[in-house]
């Protein structure tokens, strides 16, 4: 069943911006069906005092659900529901204008529908963070996600391209505000690379790092590139076991005789290399690579105790 879920962000009477969250529609809430007129609903939809009679009014017609409690407003990271058993309960985090409802701070997933639908009801620009960025909403736009996924600007949804006649607000990215800890972590992860004697070179893709060019060279002086993205989630990026998986990938695949057949054709190397010195060359960065993608997590975790025994992991984490 495609289920689906209603957001609308406000102001409270203090000026500090507030969530709003319908209850979970299930059937039929993608944009071919039932998601579409929820959104057409949503786009006309112009004030928030009326998020829960919008809301009853889309259930009487479709699904009947009748629940006492329809919309209600969701508990933030920072100041989550506490049970009595000291268990704490959250629907989103948020820094700043920038949003998360896909993902905490901590990077774990928080649940969510197959399809979302967001409109930014306040009266400054917002950004809501994706697993394919990190998304502007200017006041009264709406941004729609397949799970955590932005499909405003590619006009896909599972799979399929949206019809043209549906008209979807495009939107720009910006600059993603990391925590603290993922800076850590981040900047950990260049260390370690830098230790074995790679320069990193980080990518950007829709105002986050989505991946990371790593180069060196060769003992020939060959020089040796690998580029890996995290086309799943750019947050996957934060997390040092994930970079180790794309590491040991780029080491499995790496193959003598194909980079010596490439580098043959250019005439220059050719006349610098024979093939036993091209093969002794390409050997032994291979036994490199092995061991980066072998050694990366020990390494890390060296450089982490190193900052510690300094009293450099408490500064950073100030």
């Amino acid at each position: 069943m495609h289920r689906g879920t209603v957001f609308i962000i406000t102001k409270d009477k203090d000026n500090k911006f507030e969530v709003q969250k319908s209850t979970e529609f299930n059937g039929g809430m993608g944009l071919g069906c039932h998601g579409g007129i929820i959104y057409d609903m949503l786009k006309d939809f112009k004030e928030p005092l009326l998020f829960d009679a919008m809301i009853r009014d889309f259930d009487d017609r479709y699904f009947k659900y009748g629940d006492e409690v329809m919309t209600y407003s969701p508990d933030e990271q920072k100041t989550p529901y506490i049970d009595k058993n000291g268990r704490e309960y959250f629907e989103y985090a948020q820094t700043e204008n920038q949003f998360k409802f896909f993902k905490d701070e901590n990077g774990e997933y928080i649940y969510t529908s197959d399809s979302n639908y967001i409109k930014n009801m306040s009266d400054e620009d917002i950004t809501v963070v994706c697993s394919n960025g990190n998304y502007v909403l200017k006041p009264n736009q709406i941004l729609i996600t397949d799970y955590n996924e932005c499909i405003n600007n590619t006009r896909m949804t599972f799979g399929e391209k949206i019809d043209d006649k549906i008209e979807i607000d495009t939107l720009s990215t910006k600059e993603y505000i990391p925590t603290r800890k993922q800076e850590i972590i981040l900047n950990n992860i260049i260390k370690t690379m830098e230790s074995f004697n790679y320069n990193v070179n980080l990518i950007y893709e829709n105002g986050m790092i989505s991946g990371m060019e790593i180069e060196t060279w060769t003992n020939g002086g060959v020089d040796m590139i690998h580029t890996f993205y995290f086309c799943d989630d750019y947050q996957e990026l934060y997390e040092k076991d994930n970079v180790k998986k794309q590491l040991k990938e780029i080491a499995d695949s790496f193959s003598i005789d194909d980079e010596i057949d490439m580098y043959r054709q250019d005439a220059k190397y050719k006349s610098n290399f024979s093939i036993r010195e091209s093969l002794e060359d390409f050997e032994e960065y291979q036994n490199r690579l092995k061991n980066l993608s072998k050694n990366f997590l020990t390494k890390y975790h060296e450089i982490v105790y190193q900052k510690f025994m300094k009293n450099e992991m408490e500064k950073e984490m100030m």
